[in-house]
């Protein structure tokens, strides 16, 4: 749980600070990844970067603080299933207005030589 625990970490500051080196860390190389969100569908680490994280975190926003709550992980040897629910506080680059938004996500994730790593997160809206 520890090691987990150090990558979701990872995942919160990687969006916060929309850092692609972070995100790079804490996404698998191995195995077709993907990322499911309300704005779409993103296939592979560059559509994921290109197209959320990137794209809709850094030229949307210019102040962001993502929280995680009520974590549940199951472990399936060397994958894991996680859910959590999630507030997000941002300010809006265009009209600095400030927003909150709630939701749910699932990950899976794989245990490789240098640790775990996301393979597929989906996330949705709360409400």
């Amino acid at each position: 749980m520890e090691r987990i625990d150090a990558l979701l970490k990872k995942y919160v500051e990687s969006v916060n600070t929309a850092n692609e080196e972070l995100a790079r860390e804490i996404w698998d190389r191995e195995g077709s990844i993907s990322f499911i969100h309300p704005k779409g569908y993103a296939i592979g680490f560059d559509e994921i970067m290109e197209h959320f994280r990137l794209g809709l975190m850094s030229e949307l926003f210019s102040k962001r603080d993502f929280k995680l709550k009520d974590i549940m992980i199951k472990y399936y040897g060397n994958t894991a299933f996680l859910e959590f629910r999630w507030d997000f506080y941002a300010t809006r680059k265009d009209t600095n207005d400030e927003i909150h938004a709630q939701g749910r996500e699932t990950q899976f994730i794989v245990l490789r030589d240098d640790g775990w790593k996301f393979s597929n997160i989906h996330w949705s809206p709360e409400g």
